[in-house]
C-alpha cells in the first residue's frame, strides 16, 4: 500500500484547516487504496515514523506551504533524511512545497480574475454561512473497544466520561486538574448515573493536553473552559481526521450528544434540539421519564410475554 502523508502548519484557530481537509477529502475519493493521512510541522516526525511502521510500500510528503523558507529547505528535509535511515527499505520522497509547483501561478491567477469579476456582487453573496436549520444525522455508535480521548477535567467532562462507561469504549482523560470524582471512576466502582453499572476503562492523565494525545483516537470529547485549547484540540482532530464533540460549541463538532434515557431492559429513547437548546432537551427528558417510564416498561414485558 502506497501513503501520502501531507505536511500544515499548526494553527489553533477555528476553520483554519477548511480547505486542508477538502482535499484530503478529494484524495481519499481520487486514490482509492492510498493511505492518506495528515500532519503537523510539530508532529512531522511521530507521524512519519508512526506511518512507517505500518504496511506501506512508499511515502509521499506534500509540504502543504507556500514559501520555500526554513521549514521546507532545513526542517522537513531533515526529519525525512533522518527516518529514511532508520526505514531504508521503504522510500521516501519529498515533493516541493506548493509555492514551487508549476501550475500554483496559474490557480493564482485565475483566482485573482475570477474575484475581480464577482466585484459587483454583494458581499453576502460571496460568503458561505451554515445553515440554522440543518439536521444533523442521529446514529448510534459502537464505540466498543474503542480508544476515546476527553480533554477537561470538570463536571462536563465527568458528565460525558459517566456516559461512556457503558459503551465498552477506552477513555482516556487528559486535564491540569481533575474532579475528585475521577478517581471513583477509575476505581471501578458503580456510578448511581449508570443503569447498567458498567466496570471503567479509564485513563488519568494529569497534565496540559497534548496534540499527541490524538495518537490511535477514534473519537474526542473538549470540554474544558479555555478556548484557545478547545481551538487546538478541534483543528489537531481534523486534521487527523478524527470525530470531534465540542461541548462548548455544538457548531464547532461533528456531531452531539442526544439526552438519552434507558428503559427495560431493551428501550432506549433520546431527545434531541440540534444542539441548539440543552436546557429545553433536559426538560423534554425529565417529562418522558416522569410520564412514560411506567408505560415503556410494561410495553417491554409484554412484548416479550408475545
Amino acid at each position: 500500500m502506497k501513503a501520502i502523508l501531507i505536511i500544515a502548519h499548526h494553527c489553533i484557530l477555528p476553520g483554519a484547516y477548511k480547505g486542508f481537509e477538502e482535499i484530503l477529502d478529494r484524495l481519499h475519493h481520487d486514490l482509492p487504496g492510498t493511505r492518506v493521512a495528515s500532519t503537523s510541522l510539530l508532529d512531522l516526525e511521530n507521524d512519519l515514523r508512526t506511518l512507517l511502521r505500518e504496511d506501506v510500500e512508499s511515502v509521499t510528503l506534500l509540504p502543504y506551504l507556500l514559501l520555500n523558507g526554513q521549514h521546507t529547505k532545513n526542517d522537513v528535509p531533515r526529519v525525512v533524511a533522518k527516518l529514511q535511515e532508520e526505514f531504508p527499505q521503504i522510500p521516501i520522497t519529498l515533493l516541493p512545497c506548493l509555492g514551487d509547483w508549476k501550475e500554483f501561478s496559474s490557480m493564482v491567477v485565475c483566482g485573482i480574475r475570477n474575484a475581480q469579476l464577482d466585484e459587483k456582487k454583494p458581499a453576502e453573496s460571496l460568503v458561505s454561512r451554515p445553515s440554522s436549520n440543518s439536521n444533523l444525522f442521529s446514529i448510534e455508535l459502537n464505540l466498543e473497544g474503542r480508544n476515546v480521548l476527553v480533554v477537561g477535567g470538570g463536571r462536563i467532562a465527568l458528565r460525558k466520561v459517566k456516559t461512556l462507561i457503558p459503551t465498552g469504549a477506552h477513555i482516556t482523560v487528559v486535564a491540569p486538574q481533575f474532579d475528585p470524582e475521577f478517581e471513583t471512576l477509575k476505581a471501578g466502582d458503580k456510578v448511581p448515573e449508570l443503569s447498567r453499572g458498567a466496570e471503567a476503562s479509564i485513563t488519568l492523565k494529569q497534565r496540559p493536553y497534548e496534540p499527541l494525545d490524538l495518537r490511535c483516537v477514534f473519537m474526542v470529547f473538549i470540554c474544558t473552559d479555555q478556548p484557545a485549547v478547545n481551538a487546538q484540540v478541534s483543528n489537531d482532530a481534523r486534521a487527523r481526521r478524527i470525530l470531534v464533540n465540542n461541548a462548548c460549541d455544538y457548531l464547532d463538532g461533528d456531531f452531539i450528544v442526544p439526552a438519552r434515557m434507558d428503559f427495560g431492559e431493551n428501550i432506549a429513547v433520546t431527545v434531541s434540539t440540534q444542539g441548539r437548546a440543552p436546557s429545553l432537551a433536559k426538560k423534554l427528558k425529565q417529562k418522558i421519564q416522569a410520564e412514560w417510564a411506567e408505560d415503556l416498561v410494561k410495553i417491554e414485558k409484554d412484548f416479550k410475554k408475545e
